[in-house]
């Protein structure tokens, strides 16, 4: 009988997680598309439409930073009004032509690899100067890490004298926890490689995950027990939510195995 509740657990888990993670990301979709939506301009009086009339994808850009562990300043740069979507990844190394590297490549290998966050943002919202603030802000970088540095990533000749600007005028500038606008580097844009799909969106992935074990493993523990209205059944309610436990350890421990896919945007 044991068995059996274990089982039912395990997959009543996987496919709780699963719906979790696809209503997360639906949500995401529909507050991107809602934002390009959003963006479409009124047209000024008196003015004509050209041939070439605005597309609300003009007002869509892009950028990229190197900001040390990448999960965290990802998350934060989403909460930047204008910024539709950011995502992690694996940059910094130029004229690269190999396989997509692993984060395992990452971490242990010698070549330049960077975690970076590539951000779609409205330049009509926010502009790219407000954005290297945020970046400024946002970022965790580690001294003498290539990993974990702190880099602009100029997407064209525009972003780059911007940043050249940016770090002139911010050149005494220092962050509250001692970190100096002078970490920051500026480098060409290199190729990205979009993170495995377990690094995105890390932390709003991860709160929950945590709150619901706590949880469970108050339950499977009995401190619970005094509030449980069903009474007879704390044994098997523990041993459900201890199964749980177990459960989602490991679908977090194969999903690092499994969910591996990189990609080149």
């Amino acid at each position: 009988m044991l068995f059996y509740n274990s089982l039912f657990t395990i997959i009543l888990l996987l496919f709780a997680d699963w719906l979790l993670t696809t209503t997360h990301a639906f949500t995401l979709s529909t507050r991107t598309c809602s934002s390009r939506v959003m963006k479409t301009p009124v047209p000024v009086p008196g003015h004509a439409k050209s041939a070439g009339a605005f597309s609300p994808l003009q007002a869509q850009k892009e950028a990229t930073f190197g900001m040390g562990c990448f999960w965290k300043p990802s998350e934060e740069l989403l909460k930047v009004d204008g910024v539709i979507d950011t995502v992690v990844g694996y940059t910094g190394v130029s004229n690269y032509d190999g396989p997509p590297p692993t984060y395992e490549k990452v971490c242990f290998s010698r070549d330049a690899w960077v975690e970076g966050v590539r951000v779609v943002y409205d330049d009509t919202q926010v502009s790219y100067n407000q954005l290297l603030n945020a970046f400024f802000e946002a970022q965790e970088p580690k001294t003498g890490s290539r990993q974990y540095a702190s880099v602009v990533f100029a997407h064209d000749p525009t972003q780059e004298q911007m940043a050249q600007q940016w770090l002139t005028e911010n050149s005494q500038r220092i962050r509250n926890d001692g970190v100096p606008a002078t970490f920051t580097k500026i480098e060409p844009l290199s190729p990205f490689f979009r993170a495995e799909n377990y690094h995105q969106e890390y932390w709003q992935k991860t709160r929950p995950r945590i709150a619901g074990m706590i949880g469970l493993m108050a339950i499977g523990s009995g401190v619970l027990d005094q509030y449980t209205p069903i009474v007879g059944w704390q044994s098997q309610i523990h041993t459900i939510a201890n199964a749980i436990v177990f459960a989602g350890f490991l679908y977090i421990l194969v999903e690092r195995y499994v969910d591996t896919k990189v990609i080149q945007l």
